[in-house]
């Protein structure tokens, strides 16, 4: 057995342990949706906290807690704008929801809740594609419709712009997602059949941005759709569609554009997540409503397709996330209700996903949800 399996067996151990323990509780919470989160005084206990945009303009809330979901109160949040993107910071205590209108700020309270802030008005007029923020809190990195990817200096006590933005030229004006490196040094951008942007990060610089490298499509490929970096930043995951279905490439984040090798996953890839313990990859098909999963060989970058694999997904997987204990997958689609799953790991077969709950996050059917993001 692997150093990652033995890791996950043991944390699904505490978990089954924990959740006797605490199973008249209800609450529930998720981590890594898009981006990672670490614990700070907005994390209760082993609960994370879920924020999940649906594109008619409402944002539902919830913890999650040892795979129980539970509405956080004053869920769902009525928003100023029809969603586009959605990010916590990572020390917990703020919420940026990208609009048609442009980006909001809200303060994420111990308990969950959600405040807006900055006087309710917007701290930026970029409509995003997709944002993440750096380690340190303090740049919010934001790719639009546009060449442009940009970085505002943001104050990690208030959340609140400084002032000062850098920015740093695509190559496309087609991005659909972007990630930062676990080791905040590199930003990458699946940019459709723009393929992907790689950009240098020096976070203590006021111009953050450095060099950068644009990797082509793959042969065959038509579309870069979604992006996702292992935990220690040595390999960078490339979901790319092709004109019949998927491929997932793995390369050297110090050698791009050079495969260490291509697999192929479902139709129509949307979403990458690396695991956390580095045991497993995942990659949301929105096409075929499955989701393929990978063991990882953290020594090489080399994937086994996982026995069971794929596995059933809610329709129209859009995103995928590991919550803040490592201990569950949660993805949201865009199609029919129930659009929120929650997946645990199998105690028998390693990295297989059963479905623990599902829930919906909208009024309508479907609840059109499209963005999602965890406490760390």
């Amino acid at each position: 057995m692997r150093q990652g399996s033995r890791v996950r067996s043991f944390k699904l151990a505490a978990a089954l342990i924990l959740g006797l323990l605490v199973s008249t509780i209800g609450l529930t919470g998720c981590k890594n949706f898009f981006t990672p989160i670490s614990s700070s005084s907005t994390t209760v206990g082993s609960a994370t906290y879920a924020y999940v945009t649906n594109y008619g303009g409402t944002l539902s809330a919830y913890t999650l807690t040892s795979g129980v979901l539970a509405d956080i109160s004053g869920s769902p949040v009525t928003l100023p704008s029809t969603p586009t993107s959605i990010v916590v910071s990572p020390n917990n205590d703020y919420l940026y929801v990208g609009t048609s209108l442009g980006i909001y700020l809200y303060t994420i309270g111990t308990d969950g809740v959600l405040t807006e802030g900055n006087s309710d008005t917007i701290v930026s007029a970029i409509v995003p594609v997709s944002m993440v923020m750096d380690s340190t809190n303090t740049w919010l990195i934001v790719a639009s419709a546009s060449t442009t990817l940009e970085a505002i200096q943001v104050t990690a006590s208030t959340g609140l712009p400084t002032g000062t933005t850098a920015t740093a030229s695509l190559s496309a004006a087609t991005a659909t997602q972007l990630v930062i490196s676990p080791a905040n040094t590199q930003v990458f951008v699946a940019m459709g059949a723009g393929g992907t942007d790689a950009v240098g990060f020096t976070a203590s610089s006021t111009s953050p941005f450095g060099s950068e490298v644009t990797v082509k499509l793959d042969s065959g490929s038509t579309s870069a759709n979604a992006v996702a970096v292992n935990s220690t930043s040595a390999y960078v995951f490339v979901a790319e569609a092709t004109s019949t279905t998927g491929v997932l490439r793995v390369m050297s984040t110090s050698n791009l554009g050079t495969n260490l090798n291509t697999y192929s996953v479902g139709d129509g890839p949307s979403a990458v997540l690396s695991d956390a313990t580095d045991a497993y990859v995942y990659v949301a098909n929105k096409t075929d409503n499955t989701i393929s999963g990978f063991s990882l060989d953290s020594s090489s970058g080399a994937l086994t397709a996982l026995t069971d694999s794929p596995f059933s997904s809610a329709k129209e997987p859009l995103a995928l996330a590991e919550d803040s204990t490592d201990s569950y997958i949660l993805t949201i689609g865009y199609g029919n209700n129930p659009n929120f799953w929650v997946y645990s790991f199998d105690s028998t077969d390693a990295g297989t996903l059963d479905v623990t709950t599902s829930t919906t996050t909208g009024t309508t059917d479907p609840s059109l949800s499209n963005a999602i993001a965890l406490s760390h």
